[in-house]
């Protein structure tokens, strides 16, 4: 197969003219001469969706998970005056960012409530309170998530922050010991 010489120049110039950005040339010797172009513009955000529970760095994967901590006096066993909780590093900071609408928001306890072998504090014994932001704190299911609460966007976007306390109830005497349990909370958008 033999291509000319000017089919070859042609086929640049096409390659080179498809490869240009868009131009122009004008002329003249009066006043207001001007040349007009265009540029075109493209943001991508990716969609995005963070959740700290504790001390951590915002936008970062955290590992350290924090710790509430409470200490009932022993005068005070069973006898329904609350506990407060202290967190590892002081009250608990919550944050939930997400950027594609309103964001369901849930918190599930391990089954049964805080555990020492087979002796069991139910997470109803488990109050908190929120302070400092918007963020409430969701209801702790059993083993499963409890209510979900919708965390409604503005403008696409969820950005609420609170502070959060803890309390045990200390209604009901229990056995002495350490009693442990976890919370997980899930932050989802749709």
């Amino acid at each position: 197969m033999h291509i000319s010489g000017r089919a070859f120049t042609l086929a640049l110039a096409y390659v080179a003219l498809s490869a240009s950005a868009e131009s122009d040339l004008n002329s003249g010797a009066g006043p207001g001469l001007s040349a007009v172009t265009r540029l075109n513009f493209r943001l991508t955000v990716p969609r995005i969706i963070f959740l700290r529970i504790g001390r951590g760095t915002n936008f970062a994967d955290n590992t350290l998970v924090d710790r509430v901590t409470f200490a009932v006096n022993a005068a005070n066993v069973g006898s329904a005056v609350p506990v407060a909780g202290v967190g590892s590093a002081g009250p608990v900071v919550a944050r939930v960012l997400g950027n594609g609408g309103n964001v369901s928001f849930s918190a599930s306890g391990v089954l049964g409530g805080l555990a020492k072998g087979a002796r069991r504090i139910p997470w109803t014994q488990i109050t908190s309170s929120t302070s400092g932001g918007t963020l409430p704190h969701p209801a702790i299911g059993n083993g499963v998530s409890g209510a979900a609460s919708t965390l409604t966007a503005v403008s696409g976007m969820v950005d609420q922050t609170s502070t959060w306390s803890f309390n045990y109830s200390n209604a009901t005497p229990v056995e002495f010991g350490t009693y442990n349990g976890r919370v997980i909370y899930t932050a989802t958008l749709p």
